[in-house]
């Protein structure tokens, strides 16, 4: 009987990443929420080291994201970040078809705030049905060091 109790690995998914992008398989195990968090604030550090409200907001939406693969699906996740010119891209992939639910604040329900929380945090908040099988919920964190004229919209953008 195996009682290990580390977490499963989280695996780069190409040898050389860019240094704009890092792409993350993770497994439907939510001891991997503690890497997929550092990964994070490392990429963040590199590519946005004087961004620290950024930072916050990226690890919230990560750790979102990722918690609905892990709850929601039975397969791994994929997490891609990307660095653009005055965002942040988050995409998260699984392997379910089903689109995310948002439950709404007048919900008794405990549960299924935390894509509010990420449509509040986000310039855009978007939905693709991938060919094969799955989805993937794409991001964009605006930068939060730019003046408040160069920021895009603070409200959220919501397609689905």
């Amino acid at each position: 009987m195996n009682t290990t109790t580390e977490p499963p690995p989280i695996l780069p998914t190409e040898p050389h990443p860019s240094p704009d992008s890092i792409c993350l398989s993770f497994p439907n195990d939510a001891r991997c929420m503690a890497g997929l968090r550092s990964t994070t604030r490392t990429f963040l550090r590199r590519t946005r080291p004087d961004d620290r409200a950024l930072l916050a907001d990226a690890l919230l939406v990560v750790t979102e994201l990722a918690s609905n693969v892990i709850q929601h699906t039975d397969g791994p996740g994929l997490l891609t970040l990307t660095s653009h010119r005055q965002a942040l891209g988050i995409d998260v992939s699984d392997t379910s078809r089903t689109p995310p639910t948002v439950i709404p604040l007048s919900s008794d329900n405990l549960h299924g705030r935390g894509l509010l929380l990420v449509a509040a945090l986000t310039g855009s908040l978007t939905l693709t049905l991938d060919a094969g099988s799955g989805k993937t919920v794409h991001a964009l964190l605006p930068d939060r060091s730019t003046t408040p004229a160069a920021r895009p919209s603070p409200r959220p953008c919501r397609t689905w």
